[in-house]
């Protein structure tokens, strides 16, 4: 069939016939990557602006900007019972479409200034859950004394830290686990004090190596004594930023010519796609930890039994076309939800069961449109919107893109799925002009804040060399970058994590052979990628 957005020809694959089957909705005439785009198009992860707090009038930083139509709580007062939001619940109205009377509820009913559940010192995280004292991590859960961490679980003292588990003291790394003490490490796992590598398991003490399994005292996958290491290490990492740039480039030119394996699957049964860690039966998934019977999803983790779905994880199961999950059930077509079970149609409900078409809505049953019902009542009129819905072509599919509260180019879509104004438009998405005036807070908390985040900051401000724009180093970060004999980042944070983001392979599978034996290959390494790619058995008899 072809794209109803893209245009592009798609076939429905057994898989995928199977899942539809199982959660009894019709096929979506939706390319993969449109659908997924048009999820992420959802949530803001990561840009942050000043603005008031529609309950209390302070100022707080929220991932609405202050033009945005929203009541706009901050967390306590989202959290307090000072408001209920069945007080906004309203009849639903046959004369209307669904979709219509879902919107207007959402500009009626307060929504929570940042997404940081279970936080200890840590207010300045988004998309986030049970971190403790953590500054400015985007989407990463149960990690601690972490700063810049997007999708990090459950890392330690780490800086800079993205799509990476279990790590303790890391700075600058990529697609790691259970890594310490390393540096500019892109896919590797169980290594400790190794600085600018990648694809190495088990490994110490490496510096600029590539494919390297339980190695020690190496540089430039060469095996060194242990004195000629300590020789090699000062003169390569001097703390000097001239040598850290010299050095970053030359592992940039390393990974271009690697080998590699087809995609990055590790510990995995009958899977497909790309960044596949410990799962079973998982296809066209992509950054999937974990997890098993997952089937078109853009990150998940322990997550079972899920159809195309983002960004969800921690327990949730049974979903579709799901959006920003932590430890739902049986639930379909929401946004943000967590601890939810039959969660239909609804925005930012927490600890809700058997809920449709609902807006901030917390420890609620039985409830449409925000106004609460008889078990029997929800589920006959449930069934009667249900069937409006498919007789308007409408039941199965995620909401319209017209009803994201933020514009593509402020959306964690532009980071997955970049695109221009031009063809933002086209497909359908609103594009945000910056306002003069206008304060983003990307990198760093307000000035008169910064005090609640570190003991106190150095004097210097800096200039992003790649943005241009101004940056700090918090007390925390600086006396990092000293005891670790790093030099201090010349770019800012954002521009630091679209750097590593922009080396990662992209979300999509590519037919191609393997460069040793010829045999067919799904690849996320596009055929005028300049690594040398292997199949499976290839790249096991090669590295291991």
């Amino acid at each position: 069939m072809n794209c109803e957005t893209c245009g592009c020809m798609f076939d429905v694959s057994a898989h995928e016939a199977e899942m539809y089957r199982r959660f009894g909705f019709p096929p979506e005439n939706i390319c993969f990557e449109c659908s997924a785009k048009h999820k992420i198009a959802f949530r803001n992860g990561r840009n942050m602006y000043r603005r008031k707090c529609d309950a209390t009038g302070e100022d707080i930083l929220s991932i609405y900007s202050p033009d945005k139509p929203f009541q706009v709580y901050k967390s306590g007062a989202w959290y307090s019972d000072s408001w209920d939001g069945l007080d906004y619940g309203t009849e639903y109205d046959f004369s209307r479409s669904f979709f219509d009377q879902f919107a207007a509820l959402k500009l009626r009913v307060p929504r929570l200034a940042l997404t940081n559940m279970q936080a200890e010192n840590s207010e300045y995280c988004n998309m986030t859950y049970g971190n403790k004292n953590c500054y400015l991590v985007f989407g990463g859960d149960f990690n601690e004394d972490t700063m810049f961490g997007t999708l990090c679980m459950h890392n330690r003292s780490c800086l800079d830290c993205d799509f990476s588990n279990y790590n303790e003291l890391c700075c600058e790394v990529s697609d790691c686990i259970r890594c310490y003490g390393c540096w500019f490490a892109f896919d590797c796992a169980n290594c400790t004090d190794c600085a600018l590598i990648s694809d190495c398991t088990a490994c110490q003490d490496c510096i600029l190596c590539c494919n390297l399994v339980q190695r020690r005292w190496c540089v430039r996958n060469k095996q060194l004594s242990k004195e000629e290491y300590a020789a090699e290490k000062a003169k390569l990492l001097d703390g000097s930023y001239t040598s850290q740039r010299r050095c970053t480039d030359e592992l940039r030119e390393l990974r271009q010519r690697r080998i590699v394996k087809h995609s990055h699957l590790v510990s995995c049964e009958n899977v497909s796609g790309g960044y596949i860690k410990n799962s079973r039966n998982c296809f066209n998934a992509y950054d999937v930890s974990d997890s098993e019977d997952v089937v078109d999803a853009v990150f998940a983790i322990e997550a079972k039994d899920c159809f195309r779905c983002a960004l969800i994880g921690h327990g949730s199961e049974q979903c579709f076309n799901m959006m920003s999950v932590i430890r739902s059930v049986d639930s379909a077509c929401c946004f943000m939800t967590a601890d939810c079970s039959s969660a239909w149609y609804s925005d930012c409900v927490i600890n809700c069961g058997d809920v449709f078409g609902c807006v901030s809505l917390r420890h609620k049953r039985y409830c449409i449109l925000n106004k609460q019902y008889s078990a029997s009542a929800y589920h006959e009129l449930r069934e009667k919107i249900v069937q409006q819905m498919k007789a308007r072509a409408e039941w199965g599919r995620f909401f319209p893109k017209s009803m994201s509260c933020f514009a593509y180019n402020e959306s964690t879509a532009q980071d997955y799925y970049p695109l221009n104004k031009v063809s933002a438009l086209r497909e359908g998405f609103s594009w945000k002009e910056e306002e003069k005036g206008e304060r983003r807070a990307p990198t760093c908390v307000p000035d008169d804040r910064i005090q609640e985040v570190a003991d106190s900051i150095t004097r210097e401000v800096l200039q992003c060399l790649a943005c241009g724009g101004n940056y700090r180093i918090t007390a925390q970060e600086f006396k990092f970058y000293r005891a670790e004999n790093i030099p201090v980042p010349r770019d800012c944070p954002n521009c630091r994590h679209l750097r590593r983001l922009h080396q990662r392979n992209p979300r999509k599978l590519f037919v191609r052979n393997c460069a040793k034996c010829g045999g067919a290959i799904e690849s996320t390494y596009a055929p005028e990628r300049t690594e040398v790619v292997y199949c499976e058995s290839c790249f096991q008899q090669a590295v291991y």
